[in-house]
């Protein structure tokens, strides 16, 4: 199912570049307007990375909430799961407390209540388990983290390298340190369209190896 909604999501953003493409090869001759349409356009082949970065987030929080949940349903304890989930609800219950400040009277008695563990991540469930912005360097290191050594990037995707592209131009639009245009004049339709095809086939593998993990249990030690 987050397969299919993750193809679904890409393919808005395939035929989103399509109609770029020919929108594009209207204007291509100097004339009225072309100036004006060529700024349009740059801008809106920007407006794709976002759009491409939105789809990476969605396969990876739903993913990862897909796994939280299985956690929480079966019969597994705390302490069957391995150290990296165990960590991972440690930190939703007590991280933002201890960097906020607390009253440590209150915060020993949440932490007695809490021990010997509870499978709850306090409804933070979709909260991403790791900082920062989500590219193929955070996604591989969260596979052999979670315990998965053997899944690599499919060969085509340039080992998923154009995540970082995408998040890299991403953040500029989102903080304001590129204007749509600059950043959509570096790169053709084509070019996008390319980097959409293994962002797609990279992303793909990575659900089916959270899907696989997920029926596995092999969160359990």
């Amino acid at each position: 199912m987050i397969e299919a909604d993750f193809r679904a999501r890409i393919a808005g953003v395939s035929y989103y570049l399509r109609s770029l493409h020919e929108l594009e090869a209207r204007h291509r001759t100097p004339g009225k307007g072309f100036y004006r349409a060529a700024a349009t356009l740059a801008a809106s082949r920007a407006a794709s990375f976002i759009m491409i970065y939105n789809c990476v987030e969605f396969a990876t929080r739903e993913t990862v909430v897909s796994v939280r949940k299985s956690m929480q349903n079966d019969s597994s304890s705390f302490a069957e799961l391995i150290a990296y989930w165990q960590q991972d609800i440690v930190h939703a219950h007590f991280k933002k407390k201890l960097q906020d400040g607390v009253n440590h009277g209150a915060l020993l008695q949440e932490f007695v209540e809490f021990v010997p563990g509870v499978k709850s991540w306090l409804q933070k469930e979709e909260a991403v388990p790791f900082a920062g912005n989500i590219d193929h360097t955070k996604l591989i290191k969260f596979a052999r983290d979670i315990g998965d050594s053997r899944w690599r990037p499919p060969s085509g995707t340039l080992g998923g390298s154009d995540l970082a592209i995408v998040k890299t131009a991403r953040n500029e639009l989102a903080h304001g340190e590129e204007t749509f245009e600059d950043i959509g004049g570096n790169y053709s339709v084509a070019d996008i369209a390319d980097k959409l095809v293994r962002v797609r086939s990279f992303m793909c593998s990575y659900i089916r190896m959270m899907q696989r993990y997920e029926a596995g249990r092999s969160y359990v030690s």
